[in-house]
Parts: structure tokens; C-alpha cells; sequence
């Protein structure tokens, strides 16, 4: 339970759902908070995956093979489905605890 919870403020944290706003592909700080939470998690693969897919987004925009605001919007759609299964898993969690 405590690796859900962790997760879900991790993602809330770093990767706001539906974030409309800069392209951080660029934005050093973004990336140092992203390499302390794969160094810190590196056992978690929904932290691993969502960097992967970081990574892999920023270099296709870079190469103008997808534009930003698709790749943010597959990026979001990818965030929200890991928040849910989070979510699930924590409520799941709490309903053992009160058997």
C-alpha cells in the first residue's frame, strides 16, 4: 500500500494530468526531478514507463515526427490510465485492511 500511495503523489507531483501548458522536453528541472525518481524508483516500472515514454515523445517532437500537442495529449491519456490503476490498487488496499 505505501508503494500506491507513493506513486500516486509521485505522478499528481510531477506529471499534472492534462497539463496544458509548456513543453518540457527542454525545461532542465524537469528532467533532474525525473532522473532522482528513476534512481530513487527503479524497481517501479509505471515511473519507468512514463519516463520511457518522456523520453521517446521529446525525441520524435524534436525530430518533427508528432507534433507537441499530440504526444501530450497520448502522454496524458498514458498519466491518467496509471493514476486510475493506482487508485484502484489503493482503494483495493484499504478494503483488505478492513476485512
Amino acid at each position: 500500500m505505501k508503494k500506491t500511495l507513493l506513486l500516486i503523489l509521485l505522478v499528481c507531483l510531477i506529471l499534472p494530468a492534462h497539463a496544458q501548458g509548456p513543453n518540457y522536453c527542454h525545461d532542465k528541472e524537469s528532467w533532474k526531478e525525473w532522473d532522482e525518481l528513476i534512481e530513487k524508483y527503479p524497481h517501479n516500472m509505471d515511473i519507468q514507463m512514463l519516463h520511457a515514454v518522456r523520453v521517446g515523445f521529446c525525441k520524435k517532437i524534436e525530430d518533427g515526427s508528432i507534433d507537441f500537442e499530440t504526444a501530450r495529449d497520448a502522454f496524458n491519456e498514458l498519466h491518467e490510465t496509471v493514476y486510475k490503476r493506482a487508485q484502484e490498487a489503493k482503494e483495493q488496499a484499504l478494503e483488505r485492511q478492513k476485512l
